[in-house]
């Protein structure tokens, strides 16, 4: 029983992990793509919402290549991670964020668009790997 409970864990943190590691990508990709163009200035609520999503799928599909097989085998577990790792990454990815601003107050606008990203990046992941 042990046995399952690590697995669970292990297998949720890493489709966390790799959800974290591509969100960093993404926004230095992001930050690279603004100096090019010149827009280094502030971006539209719509643009950072098909950023996210734009994003998330594409690196929900880069990891595909690298990883084909999803780490949670079980389907109601996968629905679970679906639902669950968005939103914590979200939480994540705004403290993290927050702690490089020197930002004691949370912004709900960082997380949404972190929770945007992930939850696409997990739903790629749901809906085509194997």
């Amino acid at each position: 029983m042990l046995e399952v409970v690590f697995e669970l864990l292990f297998e949720f943190f890493g489709e966390l992990i790799l959800q974290l590691g591509f969100e960093a990508l993404g926004d230095t990709f992001k930050l690279g793509w603004q100096r090019l163009t010149g827009r280094e200035k502030g971006t539209t609520v719509k643009r950072e919402i098909g950023w996210s999503v734009v994003t998330g799928v594409v690196c929900g599909g880069l990891t595909l290549l690298i990883f084909p097989a999803l780490a949670i085998h079980t389907p109601a577990l996968q629905l679970l991670n679906l639902l669950v790792a968005p939103l914590v990454a979200g939480l994540l990815v705004e403290r993290v964020r927050a702690w490089r601003e020197s930002r004691p107050s949370f912004s709900f606008p960082v997380f949404g668009y972190a929770a945007l990203f992930g939850f696409a990046f997990a739903m790629t992941r749901w809906m085509f790997g194997h």
